[in-house]
């Protein structure tokens, strides 16, 4: 009887879907492990980026009223000691211009201090004596120019600045001294700014064309009447014109009266000279309503729209 043969376990072929198979097996694990590390690191990242959003907003809510809350103390406390003494009929004209340029020098950043230069250049031509009129006069001159070139250093290296000069027409020797003459003017020119915002990876142009137009002068008290006229372009589009009417004197500050513009920027102009009969000196600043005195609150919505682009 012939022996019996061990049995040997049949081993299955497999087929290439089984080695596949095998080979893959460990690679799924390690693509779900790294699934789910991306999803938790672009989560946090989200998360983290909303938070900082939200923080930096509470931020500058609370410095917008902290500053708010500083600048009604301040004004308080100026206007209650100083104001009121320069109110007082029972001081005189020179102590009332020393009372106004403690104020201008320590706090023309913070006050709007042109009434007060106008209410004073009123007291200073009812005085009598020639001497002391002229005198007062270019004392309160010289204060307010050195109040304008303090605010012009202060813009230096953010603003845009471009000098004009308005020529007097030809019939200005029919001037009489104190007299108050009114005279009509038709003298224009322009000037152009640019500036640029980064929105992601994308980048708007602004262009700012500021047409100026003098259309009357006052020699005696030395003012200009002006039309400005500002043409606002984005990308070579353009969106609005914003046109306003007044009249200048050595009483504009740069800091304190200029005109908001989109992209919180502001356009201000300053006389810096009335020489008559020769010309009348003229600067127009362009500059970032971050640079503007403490009086010039910015818009919430613009300061959010800011923080947003900066991500």
């Amino acid at each position: 009887m012939d022996a019996e043969e061990p049995l040997v376990p049949q081993k299955d072929k497999r087929d290439k879907w089984d080695k596949i198979e095998i080979i893959l097996h460990p690679l799924g694990g390690l693509i779900t492990a790294l699934t789910i590390a991306l999803v938790s690191y672009f989560g946090s990242s989200y998360l983290n980026n909303k938070q900082n959003n939200e923080a930096k907003i509470n931020l500058y809510t609370q410095l917008m009223s902290s500053r708010e809350q500083s600048e009604s103390a301040l004004r308080k406390d100026m206007f209650n000691s100083i104001l009121g003494t320069i109110l007082k009929d029972s001081h005189s004209l020179d102590e009332n211009i020393l009372q106004l340029e403690l104020l201008a020098y320590n706090f023309h950043e913070s006050l709007n201090l042109m009434p007060l230069f106008v209410y004073m250049d009123r007291q200073i031509a009812l005085e009598k004596n020639l001497q002391l009129r002229d005198a007062y006069r270019r004392r309160l001159y010289k204060m307010a120019g050195d109040v304008t070139s303090k605010q012009i250093s202060s813009l230096e290296g953010a603003a845009a600045r471009e000098t004009m000069f308005i020529t007097f027409p030809g019939d200005s020797n029919s001037y009489k001294p104190g007299h108050s003459q009114n005279f009509a003017m038709d003298w224009k020119d322009s000037k152009v700014f640019y500036d640029t915002v980064r929105v992601g990876k994308t980048k708007n142009v602004y262009k700012r064309v500021v047409f100026l137009k003098a259309s009357g002068y006052n020699v005696d008290d030395k003012t200009v009447n002006v039309r400005l006229d500002i043409e606002t372009s984005v990308n070579d589009k353009f969106v609005n014109m914003v046109t306003q009417e007044f009249t200048i004197d050595y009483f504009q500050f740069p800091m304190i009266d200029n005109t908001r513009l989109s992209n919180d920027m502001r356009c201000s102009v300053v006389m810096r000279d009335f020489d008559f009969p020769n010309f009348i000196e003229v600067d127009i600043l362009y500059f970032p309503g971050s640079h503007s005195s403490l009086k010039e609150k910015p818009y919430y919505d613009e300061v959010v729209k800011k923080l947003l682009m900066d991500q």
